[in-house]
């Protein structure tokens, strides 16, 4: 009786022990696949046909005849230049959205311009915006706000981006023009500046991020009469018939 209690225990132990062993090598596995966010941007697939041959001339025998020469088959050999497979970054441009009534963005060269009625107080509030994402001003006065370097973060990347940025503003009537320029855009030793699509991505991406803070609550809240209309569905369906059964109605 003593062996098989003993037997049992030290099995039970056995079964602890594993299981232990087992949830730290899963979590171990998970965590490394979190922090990988290449699928985010990669193509997926076969890349096999990176692997293809390079076309080479056709050699003709001598006293063989061979039909005219045609453009229709006529296969172009340049050379490409650039990303393929793996390398290729598939994510879209980013786009600004703007989330105030009577308000239009564009975004060009580096920069986004936002025109929006003074009466929203946009620029008032791009300071604590900028804060609550600790972004450190370095300069400030009634038309321009000038950023520290700080660490810009994605979760579509693995490492974070240093940036600056110079806010500048126009007085036009009852509205006010905003633009928001990235000044320096760097991931460790390497100056994005020269690639548009990362610029881009970083100075649309501090824009909408202000876009969110300064929206109006119309637009974080569900309009009441979207959630009248839910409620009358919801009303429908409880008033619907129970499904017959053997022809007779289940009440």
């Amino acid at each position: 009786m003593l062996n098989n209690t003993l037997n049992r225990t030290l099995w039970q132990s056995n079964v602890i022990k594993k299981a232990a062993v087992l949830t730290v090598v899963t979590s171990l596995f998970l965590a490394g696949c979190g922090s990988d966010q290449h699928f985010k941007r990669e193509v997926e697939g076969n890349e096999d046909y990176l692997k293809s041959p390079t076309l080479k001339p056709l050699i003709i025998p001598k006293g063989v005849k061979v039909p005219a020469e045609s453009g229709d088959f006529y296969v172009i050999t340049t050379e490409f230049q650039g990303d393929l497979g793996k390398k290729l970054d598939i994510r879209p441009p980013s786009l600004p959205i703007p989330t105030i009534q009577d308000a239009f963005a564009f975004y060009n060269s580096g920069s986004v311009t936002f025109n929006v009625p003074l009466s929203n107080n946009v620029w008032g509030r791009i300071p604590n915006s900028l804060s609550k994402k600790n972004i450190p001003i370095v300069s400030r006065d009634n038309n321009t706000i000038k950023t520290d370097k700080t660490f810009m973060v994605r979760a579509d990347e693995e490492q974070a981006v240093q940036a600056t940025y110079s806010i500048k503003r126009q007085l036009l009537d009852n509205t006010e023009t905003i633009t928001i320029s990235i000044t320096s855009l760097a991931r460790g030793m390497d100056d994005l500046m020269s690639q548009p699509i990362e610029v881009q991505r970083y100075v649309v991406g501090l824009f909408n991020d202000i876009m969110d803070d300064v929206a109006p609550d119309s637009v974080r809240v569900v309009p009441p009469k979207a959630q009248d209309n839910d409620t009358e569905k919801d009303n429908a369906e409880s008033k619907k018939p129970a499904t017959a059964v053997n022809g007779t109605s289940q009440e």
